[in-house]
């Protein structure tokens, strides 16, 4: 049997989403979109959403988003 490895890039809105159905979580900045920070889940499947490394990285990004929001919200302020 040929091994093929498949990429998929599932852009999405929910957090809960991207840490169940992903290996790396990728943040952006609001407009202009960069990368803001990359995060690996190294949490095995299935991935249960009630388990601590998932609501402690679920955390971790809400943190980032949090900041993301202030700054952008301070540059229309400046």
């Amino acid at each position: 049997m040929d091994k093929r490895s498949t990429t998929v890039v599932l852009v999405t809105h929910d957090v809960d989403e991207a840490i169940y159905m992903s290996d790396k979580i990728v943040i952006m900045t609001p407009r202009p979109g960069k990368i803001q920070n990359i995060l690996d889940v190294s949490s095995g499947r299935p991935r249960a959403r009630n388990h601590p490394d998932f609501l402690r990285l679920r955390s971790t990004i809400l943190e980032f988003l949090h900041f993301a929001n202030e700054e952008t919200t301070l540059s229309y302020y400046l």
